[in-house]
């Protein structure tokens, strides 16, 4: 056997994949609620389908760059179609914004928490990361991730709404983080669930170190199809253009985003009915004593149960086990240990959960009586 070892980049053996056990679980339980991976419960609208129906009728040829799709995206953003890029997906943006600027020994800013694909595609290219905790109430924390600043840092991440705490970065802050000219991901990929807080999109006219990142995973629907998008300066798109693969973007997943795109009312309609599950969970929840759910705009709520004595990882086992519902578990954070994350799913799924976590520590405290 050869040893591969000789052969392998020497970072790669402390790089861990990004996690998908609990997608096998769900797609081999279909029994099971998933409300773990910020999915849309929502299907694609019959439009969407028939529009992909139709692409894959010309399913044998190779797809061009999606010109028409890209000067869709850049009208909406006042831009030309040279400043879009589209993609498999935001995770290919994030992926390719690793390879174009980060080289072994060289560092990627984010806060923490924030959405662990970062973290592990800075890895991958050899990079490491420079993760600052956020403040006490779930904020990011400016000061000290400026005070992080160093010339080995080449790309900050900010996402925003920021997954998993759910809420925006200031204008003001942003802006701390803009004037370093340090190539900046604003990663928008939950901001559909609120439109009324406007894309930073138009910074790229000024700042050509900036990119804006967007996905048609989330209120759109469409994780499996995997279609996204890029914004950013006409010559950071060419830069993209000379890494890619080849044929990155189906033509069903064009034909799709096209089509949604057409659908204001349909979108409207999905983010009204995620926005109000967020409201329903966050409020059943407060009612709990010592249960902070972290308001949340995108389609997942953060909560904290450390003050109940339970942990986050007790809770997902539980309402795993006893309701049939995945949820997310996180990591300790500031010595907490009470974090999960429950990602928004039907209704009917929303109340079935809240009542399982309800039950949970409700004979929690009772057994602790006893």
């Amino acid at each position: 056997m050869v040893d591969l070892n000789r052969f392998l980049v020497p970072w790669m053996d402390q790089v861990k994949p990004y996690g998908t056990e609990d997608l096998l679980i769900a797609w081999s339980n279909p029994e099971l609620k998933r409300m773990m991976v910020n999915e849309n419960p929502i299907p694609p609208s019959e439009k969407v389908l028939q529009a992909v129906f139709e692409a894959a009728k010309s399913g044998n040829r190779y797809p061009d760059n999606g010109p028409r799709i890209r000067a869709k995206i850049a009208r909406r953003y006042d831009l030309g179609p040279e400043n879009v890029f589209i993609s498999h997906g935001s995770s290919e943006i994030i992926d390719m914004i690793m390879r174009l600027f980060v080289s072994p020994g060289d560092e990627v800013l984010l806060p923490n928490p924030t959405f662990s694909l970062y973290s592990i595609r800075a890895r991958v290219v050899g990079g490491s990361v420079v993760a600052v905790d956020m403040t006490p109430d779930l904020q990011y924390d400016i000061p000290a991730m400026l005070r992080a600043v160093t010339p080995r840092i080449k790309v900050i991440i900010v996402c925003t709404p920021n997954n998993p705490t759910g809420d925006f970065i200031s204008d003001d802050d942003l802006m701390k983080i803009v004037e370093l000219g340090i190539p900046t991901l604003i990663d928008e990929a939950y901001l559909e669930y609120h439109p009324e807080h406007e894309s930073k999109a138009p910074l790229i006219r000024k700042y050509n170190h900036l990119i804006v990142a967007h996905t048609f995973s989330k209120a759109y629907g469409m994780a499996g199809i995997r279609f996204g998008y890029a914004l950013a300066d006409e010559k950071l798109i060419d830069y993209f253009r000379k890494i890619q693969i080849p044929w990155n973007t189906s033509l069903l997943a064009m034909a799709a985003a096209e089509a949604a795109l057409d659908e204001g009312e349909e979108l409207e309609r999905k983010a009204a009915y995620n926005n109000a599950g967020v409201e329903y969970i966050c409020k059943e929840l407060s009612k709990i004593p010592g249960v902070k759910p972290y308001y949340s705009h995108g389609n997942y709520v953060l909560i904290d149960a450390t003050d109940t004595g339970a942990t986050g990882q007790e809770i997902v086992d539980h309402v795993f086990q006893k309701a049939g519902v995945i949820i997310k578990y996180f990591a300790p954070l500031r010595g907490r240990k009470g974090f999960f994350r429950i990602s928004l799913g039907t209704h009917e799924e929303n109340s079935l959960c809240v009542h399982a976590i309800k039950k949970y520590l409700e004979n929690r405290k009772k057994e602790k009586k006893a």
